[in-house]
């Protein structure tokens, strides 16, 4: 003699539910549902939600566009993962000091004071120093903001490098001189590339 009733399986209540049991073998199960509050509770649920599943008029999507949503999700997921990807910025210029008005009192034939150029990209701002010397011009500067090394160059028209310099523990470089003309200025950190077009350097 079984002191403790058996319960009926999950999957055995869920074909009860959906009408997949012979008469003999549903009225079996009913009688066992009529003493167990357990096994009749969770056939309460499961034919609930079995009746809600039948009234459901809405429609699948089509097959062909879930494999295109699937497939556009998974190439998104592999760009974001693959380790090469940079983040490429064109910075925009927010301040010129060649704009202001020269104080009065300048010497004639002293030097000019280097040109302070304000540059913002995303989260970066991009301080740079335009001087001519004797040796050609030089650009110096500090990049500001979430910063941790990096490098900088000086390309030219024509595609090259001119000019490189590593970033230092502060986020300042200075580039050796090159000879005037114009210049695209490119900031590579570790997965970001921050450009700065047509930076002229001419009296």
């Amino acid at each position: 003699m079984r002191l403790t009733p058996r319960h009926i399986p999950f999957a055995r209540l869920a074909d009860l539910a959906e009408g997949r049991l012979s008469p003999e073998e549903a009225a079996a199960e009913r009688a066992h549902l009529d003493a167990c509050t357990s096994c009749a509770g969770q056939a309460a649920q499961l034919g609930h939600l079995a009746a809600l599943m039948r009234a459901d008029t809405t429609e699948d999507a089509p097959p062909a566009l879930v494999s295109d949503v699937v497939r556009m999700f998974r190439a998104r997921r592999a760009q974001a993962d693959e380790p090469g990807l940079l983040r490429r910025l064109v910075a925009a210029l927010t301040f010129d000091s060649s704009s202001l008005t020269p104080a009065f009192g300048v010497r004639s034939g002293q030097a000019a004071p280097a040109r302070q150029m304000l540059f913002s990209a995303g989260d970066l701002d991009v301080d740079l120093r335009l001087a001519q010397g004797q040796e050609g011009w030089t650009v110096s500067g500090q990049v500001l903001g979430p910063c941790q090394g990096g490098e900088v160059g000086l390309v030219g028209d024509d595609g090259s490098t001119a000019a490189r310099a590593a970033l230092n523990g502060q986020c300042e470089f200075a580039l050796p001189a090159v000879p005037e003309g114009t210049y695209t200025v490119r900031l590579r950190f570790d997965q970001t590339e921050v450009e700065i077009p047509e930076v002229s350097l001419r009296a």
